[in-house]
């Protein structure tokens, strides 16, 4: 008490004898010089908070430029205090103490909890600063600016500024400005995308869905487009399989006299019904559903022979159900010819274990 009155005014010194600090927190403040004393006992934080931070700091939890920057701009607001023991707690499990820090000092200011800040964090979209927010990561900022989403660039605390046209991009980020985007998790969407092999074409394909209104880009919106993209691109391939695959067989029914050609009319119609069905309708399957259609040798074939064994199917939409169909039954294969390799190789390792071990050399 005899260095604190010594260290801090009269209302701090009133403060830190009236409040619940406990006798590791008042010794903890007092080896500080008045300034740091003072930040300690100036922040909102609730004197149980500055306990947790004290006790990390005397168990070398956290370091002084820790312990600084999480009542860094505390002096007003402690709308971070909730999440303290969030923080603490993430030391070491998931971020370094200082990147831990930085990330308590940016739900200061930033509209999200810790764990959702953390979130922002380890998706690689983002990264927490010194000034109490989270940038985005340079590469992901990039492509948001490339792909015309708007954002915006600090340098420092106070000075701020929308990246357009007379400010570029390339320019804050040599001035290390700090850079945001209004839609966080457009942002996260987007650094997940972007390793994708396919980025470059689907970029080109939320150019082509959003006819350059960029403002309608969203984290939701940029999922759903992603889901479209992918749906497309499975049609696609599919519809390429079956198509070649009913090409090599017309070139083969070609080989055929007149009259085989005649009686396979019935099947060179339905098997052409079903490359026109793949190539104009979305197909409503699931990821092993789609999956198991492509393992097929002959996808055409096995859809064409379930088109067959089901007299009531008859109309255009009734291919797809036969589609759907000859998945499941594919997939039904594939999951027993796998059940039946585990059983033969357990078996095989029963009947291992249950040999006689024979000795290296024969008994004289």
């Amino acid at each position: 008490m005899e260095l604190l009155s010594e260290t801090l005014n009269t209302e701090q010194l009133r403060k830190a004898i009236t409040q619940k600090y406990n006798l590791l927190s008042l010794s903890v403040i007092a080896d500080f010089n008045k300034e740091y004393a003072g930040r300690l006992i100036d922040s909102s934080f609730s004197a149980d908070t500055i306990n947790k931070l004290a006790e990390a700091y005397v168990n070398r939890k956290i370091d002084t430029w820790d312990l600084f920057q999480a009542v860094k701009y505390t002096e007003l607001s402690a709308e971070n205090e909730p999440y303290i023991d969030d923080f603490l707690n993430s030391i070491d499990k998931d971020f370094y103490h200082a990147a831990a820090a930085r990330l308590f000092t940016a739900t200061l200011y930033e509209n999200c909890s810790y764990k959702e800040a953390a979130e922002y964090v380890k998706s690689g979209a983002f990264y927490a600063t010194e000034y109490g927010s989270l940038s985005l990561e340079t590469a992901v900022a990039k492509q948001l600016d490339e792909m015309g989403v708007s954002l915006r660039a600090c340098e420092g605390f106070n000075y701020c500024y929308d990246i357009d046209g007379t400010d570029r991009l390339e320019g804050a980020l040599e001035r290390d400005a700090a850079i945001f985007v209004q839609d966080k998790e457009l942002a996260v969407k987007v650094c997940e995308y972007m390793k994708q092999p396919d980025w470059e074409k689907f970029k080109d394909f939320i150019e082509m869905k959003t006819c350059g209104k960029k403002s309608d880009l969203s984290g939701d919106s940029i999922s759903e487009f992603r889901d479209e993209y992918i749906q497309k691109n499975r049609d696609v391939q599919l519809y390429n399989k079956v198509k070649s695959e009913y090409d090599g067989f017309i070139d083969d029914m070609k080989k055929h006299p007149a009259e085989i050609i005649i009686e396979s009319a019935y099947e060179i119609v339905s098997k052409e019904n079903i490359v026109m069905y793949c190539e104009e309708y979305p197909l409503s399957i699931t990821d092993k559903q789609f999956a198991a259609l492509l393992s097929s040798k002959n996808t055409l074939d096995e859809v064409y022979k379930e088109w067959c064994d089901n007299g009531e199917w008859h109309g255009i939409d009734d291919i797809g159900l036969a589609l759907e169909e000859t998945a499941d039954r594919i997939k039904i294969s594939i999951d027993r010819d796998i059940a039946e390799k585990k059983s033969a190789e357990i078996s095989e390792n029963i009947s291992a274990e249950k040999q006689p071990i024979k000795p290296k050399n024969k008994a004289r």
